[in-house]
């Protein structure tokens, strides 16, 4: 692919020569106004007559975003002075610091020597000595000197003998901010996908009214949580979500997919002991654990080879993935063994809950969940997403239902409801939503819950915020 770095308008050197002087000019007078603070003067080492364009703006933004995080994490207060991002001369910013001026110089040389494109910024540090403004070169505390992009010989040297030829230090220029442009979309999509993640949890525990589940109206049918212990879980798990993307994007081609689901299972595992500590002991989210994880994973995967997020591709990898979940985690179960609830339900009615669900492609979130969110665009969205919530009970042998009433006939009772619900007309009738409303309480007052179906919608939301976009959610407000 084409770098399209120097992608922008060639400058003069009338004009660099006059942006100096007023660099200099900014320089003295933030001094002068500011005389007992330090001046970080921010701009780009950017060979040939190309000086700014969209992704070099792009590159020296993300760069100093990461020095502001060094010096938040080293206690250093800062503010920007002034900017000049879209400069055609380059992008340069202006701070003022409080700490001391060689304390700020030792930061900057470590910025600058960090990674190979930071070593495209010049930190110029300022301070006031004497009434005169002096520059803080690295000479003056025995810090390494600037070397050269190419052969790695002091940079100076190679400047003033023009060793490395223009189009030789663009390639190389080029091919640093290319990479360092590629790490940071990466680390975008972690923190986009991580927050769409714990975003769809939120919107699930507030959907209302879900017969048998948590929402912030009432819980009777679930009196150790309520919504609040949900937030707390949620937020709790925005971490494990990170790490689950993380692994996507650099899972390598080639390896067995099911060794890539061994590894979100043990983070999984991890984030369980994170979710318990949060809430209490409480089990909120412990299927969204396993279900959100692989499907954060599998998105991730998908962007991380630079492949769309469809229905196809997401199916394939995760059945890929879990393609010996059931064999390895089913076969051979034996009452005897310490099993968990969904192992117990196998062996009691051969549900395989929502590892078949799983390891099937998520099959009710794209036949029935997907297609309701998108056929029901008009709705509010807590509407819209409790009609989705509804569609999904009704199409899934809800495991956390079976437990709850100790016999799977329930599953045809509570599809009985659903249906009468549908055929009243849903929330688009009087008569549709007193109905739901009567069933939940029939719900709570019988101690019934659907778990499995609140974890498959929290899915379907994820998947649909990826799809089309997290701020597409074509709701009516």
């Amino acid at each position: 692919m084409v770098s399209k770095v120097f992608e922008g308008t060639d400058v003069e050197i009338p004009a660099v020569l006059a942006n100096r002087d007023r660099r200099v000019a900014t320089q003295t007078q933030l001094l002068r106004e500011h005389s007992s603070q330090v001046v970080v003067a921010c701009k780009l080492n950017i060979p040939g007559p190309v000086k700014n364009s969209a992704a070099i703006q792009a590159f020296f933004t993300a760069g100093l975003a990461r020095l502001e995080d060094q010096w938040l994490a080293c206690g250093q207060p800062f503010e920007i002075a002034t900017s000049w991002e879209d400069a055609p001369t380059g992008p340069e910013r202006f701070y003022l610091l409080y700490s001391a001026g060689v304390t700020v110089k030792e930061g900057t040389v470590h910025f600058e020597e960090r990674q190979p494109s930071n070593r495209l910024f010049d930190l110029d540090v300022l301070i006031t000595n004497g009434g005169e403004s002096h520059s803080l070169s690295r000479g003056d505390f025995d810090l390494p000197v600037r070397t050269c992009l190419i052969c790695g010989r002091p940079a100076k040297g190679c400047g003033r003998s023009r060793r490395h030829s223009v189009e030789e230090l663009q390639a190389r220029v080029a091919k640093l901010i290319d990479e360092a442009t590629a790490a940071n979309q990466r680390e975008t999509v972690t923190e986009q996908l991580a927050d769409q993640a714990v975003k769809a949890m939120l919107n699930e525990v507030v959907t209302w009214p879900k017969p048998g589940l948590v929402d912030p109206v009432e819980h009777r049918a679930h009196p150790d949580m309520d919504a609040f212990t949900f937030i707390q879980s949620a937020t709790s798990l925005r971490p494990y979500f990170k790490q689950a993307t993380t692994a996507g994007l650099n899972f390598p081609t080639g390896q067995p997919a099911p060794l890539f689901f061994n590894q979100l299972r043990l983070l999984g595992q991890r984030a369980e002991t994170t979710m318990f500590k949060a809430t209490a002991g409480v089990n909120t989210h412990k299927g969204t654990i396993f279900s959100l994880g692989i499907l954060t994973g599998t998105v991730a995967t998908l962007k991380g080879r630079q492949l769309p997020v469809t229905q196809l591709n997401v199916q394939r990898v995760v059945k890929e993935m879990l393609a010996n979940l059931l064999a390895t985690d089913l076969d051979g179960l034996k009452h005897s063994q310490q099993l968990t609830a969904g192992e117990r339900q196998y062996l009691a009615y051969g549900q395989t809950g929502i590892r078949g669900e799983a390891a099937s492609g998520f099959p009710t979130v794209f036949k029935y969940g997907l297609p309701t969110w998108r056929a029901n665009w008009g709705m509010n969205q807590n509407d819209r997403q409790l009609t989705t919530f509804l569609k999904i009970a009704r199409h899934t042998d809800d495991t956390t239902l079976v437990k709850r009433a100790g016999d799977p006939a329930i599953l045809a009772w509570k599809d009985q409801q659903l249906d009468r619900f549908f055929e009243l007309g849903g929330l688009t009738t009087k008569q549709g939503r007193q109905f739901l409303v009567n069933l939940e309480k029939d719900f709570s007052d019988r101690h019934l819950s659907l778990g499995g179906a609140a974890d498959l919608l929290i899915a379907t939301i994820f998947l649909a915020s990826v799809m089309e976009g997290d701020n597409d959610h074509g709701t009516k407000d």
